[in-house]
């Protein structure tokens, strides 16, 4: 055995270009098949993640999207009044309503709920901003209204039911009454602790948003409101909801979220598109991988097999000199098949290192990228759909695959050779020794 072995490192050693040679190249084709499995998985996951989103993100746009379409906005056209700052300009004004006079409105059939609101400017502190009343005195009307709240808070939360004496701060607004969470601050002669800071953002008024009573209290408006908010139980409703309120207050300018409800249709579309491109990544770098797997590991046993073949020949007639030394064809079997394991174990360890390294690399080269989807919302005022991009992997190399590495490289090691090295030892001594 020991001399099997001597011979086989000898010969490889002998022909160090060529060793060389098919060495590095086996190692690049074996770094490639232990980097395949663990990418192909990673891959999935990654894709698997955006599958998930892209449905919970579909599922929040339709239950946003139930409250937005049977949504309908009530307010008297606003008016133009003399600007006071200016005598040769006017500005526009919101009128008020008093809530009392428009509750007829609940009695409409099919109408779910009527949320008022008073939205009314201030000057304060030399910041001009809005301050922004909604009621927080009944919880089961909360879901509806969601989105009327603050929508990007920051620091702290948000309005709470039966919130009293606390307001939520736009951030602008906050600093420029140098307060954070928690501090008390003064607006309009009245004190409130600050619960919540809402973000900048450009479509975030400059506002100061507390419970609807307070508002009217500090404004000098009790009772009265700039809008309603007017929530209708189905989609298919709200037509002839608005036409009764038309009717009924003929006076009220009544308008629909169609467009914003078009936005969320678009919305809906775009994250399906997203979703059928996730799962058809998901099945592509599934068959991918697989090809990717059978062509590498085909060309490793190609690559031993024809070196394999080529030195048989090649050393013909030194197999003739060993039979006829008295070598068995077992030995002469043997000694060959060693060489073509000895050639991939160093070939399987330096795919080991070339795999360790630049897993990650051959990942994100030979996979298909997998989608990773862009995060869309649904605000009050307009709806944002992100857009679809691919995603880099991270791979890494566990001892488990290098295990499988080296197995894989003796296993194609033997394959390879297993039929030269059957060659080699039906050689005759004669045949061999007129081989030129």
């Amino acid at each position: 055995m020991m001399g099997i072995l001597s011979r086989a490192t000898r010969n490889i050693s002998r022909r160090k270009t060529r060793s060389l040679l098919v060495i590095v190249v086996l190692s690049f084709a074996l770094a490639m098949l232990i980097s395949l499995p663990p990418s192909i998985t990673q891959s999935q996951a990654t894709t698997q993640k955006t599958i998930d989103a892209l449905t919970a993100n579909a599922q929040a746009v339709n239950a946003t999207m139930s409250i937005v379409a049977t949504q309908i906005e009530c307010h008297l056209p606003a008016i133009s009044v003399p600007n006071p700052d200016s005598k040769a300009e006017t500005i526009q004004v919101q009128p008020l309503m008093n809530n009392t006079d428009y509750s007829n409105i609940t009695s409409i059939p099919h109408v779910r709920g009527v949320i008022p609101i008073l939205d009314q400017a201030a000057n304060d502190s030399n910041l001009d901003y809005n301050i922004y009343g909604i009621p927080l005195d009944d919880a089961s009307l909360i879901d509806m209204y969601s989105l009327l709240l603050p929508s990007n808070i920051t620091e702290g939360r948000n309005l709470q039911v039966g919130d009293s004496g606390v307001v939520v701060l736009q951030q602008r607004v906050a600093d420029n009454f140098g307060v954070q969470v928690g501090d008390t601050v003064k607006i309009l002669n009245q004190t409130f602790q600050v619960v919540g800071i809402d973000g900048y953002s450009p479509l975030n008024k400059t506002a100061a948003y507390m419970n609807l009573n307070q508002a009217q209290t500090i404004t000098d408006n009790a009772g009265n409101v700039t809008n309603f908010k007017v929530f209708v139980d189905d989609v298919h409703n709200v037509d002839e909801v608005a036409t009764k309120i038309s009717i009924m207050y003929p006076k009220l300018t009544v308008s629909i979220a169609a467009s914003l409800v078009y936005s969320i249709i678009q919305m809906q579309t775009q994250t399906n598109v997203q979703l059928e491109l996730a799962q058809a990544t998901m099945s592509e770098i599934q068959s991918t991988g697989t090809l990717e797997i059978a062509v590498v590991t085909a060309v490793d046993a190609a690559i031993v097999l024809f070196i394999m073949l080529y030195t048989v020949r090649e050393r013909t007639r030194e197999i003739g000199t060993l039979k006829a030394l008295g070598a068995s064809s077992a030995a002469i079997l043997g000694q060959f098949m060693l060489e073509g394991v000895l050639l991939s174990l160093i070939a399987g360890i330096g795919g080991i290192a070339i795999g360790t390294i630049g897993a990650t690399s051959f990942a994100n080269l030979l996979l298909p990228a997998p989608t990773q989807a862009g995060n869309s919302t649904v605000t009050q005022t307009g709806v944002s759909i992100g857009a679809a991009s691919s995603a880099s992997i991270s791979v890494a190399i566990t001892p488990e695959l290098v295990l499988l590495g080296l197995g894989v490289a003796v296993l194609l090691g033997a394959l390879g050779s297993l039929y030269p090295a059957w060659r080699a030892a039906r050689t005759r001594p004669a045949e061999a020794m007129r081989y030129e």
